[in-house]
This record gives C-alpha cells, structure tokens and sequence, in this order.
C-alpha cells in the first residue's frame, strides 16, 4: 500500500516525497515526516498542538515554534502554501486538522501502471518491468495462435500455401517482437522518471552548504545545471550559516520553465528543518532566485530555537 497525499507519494525509506506525473522528490526531516504520517493517520480529526507536539517529537525538548515552523514547511511540500490552505487546515485555539479528501491509497496489485516502483517486497524496478513483459507476452502469443488457427481453416493443402503460412508465421513473430521492445521500452523509461540521478555539485565560497542535484537518468545534465543562476546569493547564505552555525543540504531539480529547491537545515544540535522553493520561468530571475533564497533562510533560521 502507499498513501498519496495531493498527487504526492510518502516514501517512508527516504523520508521524501515523490511526485507521481513527474517524479519530483522532495526529501523532508525526520520529524517533518513523522508529523506528516501523524496528521494523515489522523484525517479529518482536530489534533491539539500538544498532542502533536508528544507524538512527533516525543520527549525531546524542543521550542514553541517548532510545530509552526514544521507545518509551514509540510504545507509548502505538499502545494497546500496557497492563501487558503485546504489540506492541512488550522483550527483556532484548537489545533490542526488534515482533509482527507486530498489522500487517496494506491494498492499495486490492482495493476496501476504509473506507480511501478510502489511494491510491498521490495524487488528491484528492473524484476517489476520483467515481470509486466512477462505477463503481456502470453497474450500476443494467444492472438498468434488464434489468427493461425482461423487461417489454416480457410487454406487449401498445397506448396503455396505452404509458404504463405511460413510468411504469416514470420510476420507474427516480427510483430511479437516489436510489441516486447515497445514494451520494454515503455517501462524503462517509467522506472527511470521515478528514480532520478542525484549527483553532488561544489559552490565556490560555500563550505556550510552541500549542493545535490537531482535529473532524471535519460535527461541531459550539463543542458539543467542551475548551480550558476544562484551561486552568488550562497556566499551571502554562508555568512548567516556561520552566524548561526548551521548547515545546509540543498536538494533542486529543473526543468526548462520551472526550479524546485529543497533546503534542509540543521543547526548545531543536530536538529533539522525543511524548507523549499520554487520558481517559474526562472531563467531570467537570478537576482530574484538570490534575494527571496537569503530572505527566506534569514527567516527560518531566526525562528529556529536555541540549542539548550
């Protein structure tokens, strides 16, 4: 079983979220992904912020805004950062509550063929895509037979004959032939939109921040490097990282109109939020990219408690 939530997969084993059009991943913390699971167990059910607050951080001593600060981030991850947030839903003075008309449970074995990395035995993707050409093989052999069959009823014995059959019969395994390429190919290329390459990029005055790109295998990487558009806005980033001794993961992905940003941060504590970005037609907006990314991680790490 897996559970989507707004067209999104919770990967419990990575602690992310997987897209299911388009393979994005948006990795959360720990905690981000113990809160999410608990408001989805949960739906449709006001959860108090101390009832929250004792099963996601359990008796960790943590500060008061550290739920606010988690929820933002779940809501931002989950495309519910809009004006009116309709999934996760704040109750005043009561707490919070998650719609469940936004989750849905996808069963594999029903066959849906668009989430074929979602298996309960944990196989390889590769075994998954073996075993659907398995499966469909039969079925072309069984109308091979039937169209041999229903055509030996109408031909008369005789040399000629024998070489149409040979031909049919040649032509029958051409196209049995071709069907299982396609097929195969179908479902390589599925496998690989859901599991994208993740390569590590260096920035140049930028020794807190680690910088991890993420692109589907068949895509050309040099043509989606989005490292140059927001290096000059990392050194600024730096010097509040070591202000407040903090580090940072960034995770992003691009597309040719699109820059989705996922940024963990951990302080000296070890303790980590999330926080994530993303920009549309971005290719002409490095100033823009720069100002709202120092902007928003000032933002996140003032509201970040102290270490005790």
């Amino acid at each position: 079983m897996s559970i989507l939530v707004n067209n999104w997969r919770m990967d419990s084993s990575l602690n992310a979220l997987i897209h299911t059009s388009t393979g994005e991943v948006r990795r959360l913390g720990e905690y981000h992904f113990i809160l999410l699971e608990t408001l989805v167990k949960h739906a449709d059910t006001v959860l108090s912020r101390s009832f929250l607050m004792s099963e996601v951080w359990k008796n960790r001593v943590v500060g008061g805004n550290s739920l606010p600060t988690a929820i933002h981030a779940l809501r931002t991850a989950i495309d519910d950062n809009g004006k009116q947030q309709e999934i996760i839903k704040t109750i005043p003075k009561k707490g919070y509550l998650f719609n469940k008309s936004y989750i849905s449970v996808v069963d594999p074995d029903e066959g849906n063929g668009t989430l074929l990395t979602i298996n309960n035995d944990n196989r390889p993707v590769d075994d998954l895509a073996e075993n659907k050409i398995q499966q469909a093989l039969p079925v072309i052999d069984n109308v091979a037979l039937s169209i041999v069959s229903s055509t030996e009823k109408t031909i008369i014995p005789g040399k000629a004959n024998w070489h149409k059959m040979l031909f049919l019969a040649l032509a029958l395994m051409l196209i049995a032939l071709f069907l299982s390429t396609r097929f195969y190919d179908t479902f390589a290329k599925e496998n690989a939109s859901d599991t994208p390459v993740i390569t590590k990029e260096v920035a140049n005055h930028a020794d807190r921040i680690a910088i991890y790109h993420l692109y589907d295998e068949n895509a050309e990487k040099e043509t989606l490097e989005g490292t140059s558009h927001i290096a000059g806005g990392l050194e600024n980033i730096e010097k509040l990282l070591i202000q407040h001794k903090s580090f940072i993961d960034l995770y992003y992905k691009v597309t040719f109109n699109k820059l989705a940003m996922n940024m963990i941060i951990q302080n000296q504590c070890n303790h980590s939020w999330q926080l994530s970005l993303n920009f549309n037609n971005w290719q002409s907006k490095d100033t823009e990219i720069k100002s709202i990314m120092y902007q928003e991680v000032e933002k996140m790490l003032n509201e970040m408690p102290s270490c005790k």
